[in-house]
């Protein structure tokens, strides 16, 4: 998916879990650490836009591991919650995040080319419903997050 779509996502679910777990909606740090977390496991292209800004980490983990490899699994999701030190008083600060990163995964889940999950086994999973930058993933990004936002509001 491109990364508007991504940056859509994120946010919608972070809004769809906060207002589900009696959080402030409108909270500005969460919100970005869920935009930031739904942009995070492109940094292993750097063509995207994450990895356009960032460079230094984005060309390295490319030629490492390759788009769509370690950053779009579980082990990454595991690390982003061991490194922003799930303990209790950070949880505000990672629910967030997290949530923005598993968007992210859930999302490219739906294209063709899939995710190794499952990472470093090279066995790729895939519901393919729609072609990156195409009608289609306009059209569900805009049904799945406005059905996200309207729950959080309490519209649905």
């Amino acid at each position: 998916m491109m990364a508007g779509s991504h940056v859509l996502i994120g946010a919608a679910a972070w809004l769809y879990i906060a207002h589900d777990i009696g959080l402030p909606l409108l909270d500005p740090v969460a919100l970005g650490l869920a935009v930031a977390g739904s942009l995070s496991p492109d940094i292993d292209h750097p063509k995207s836009w994450v990895g356009r800004r960032v460079k230094v980490i984005s060309v390295p983990v490319s030629k490492l591991f390759g788009h769509r490899g370690v950053t779009h699994s579980v082990v990454a999701v595991a690390a982003c919650i061991a490194c922003l030190r799930w303990d209790g008083q950070q949880w505000h600060h990672t629910l967030p995040f997290v949530i923005g990163y598993a968007s992210h995964l859930a999302a490219d889940l739906i294209t063709p080319q899939g995710l190794c999950l499952a990472w470093p086994l090279r066995r790729t999973f895939a519901f393919p419903l729609v072609k990156t930058g195409s009608f289609a993933e306009q059209a569900l990004v805009t049904l799945v997050a406005g059905w996200l936002f309207a729950r959080s509001m309490g519209a649905c």
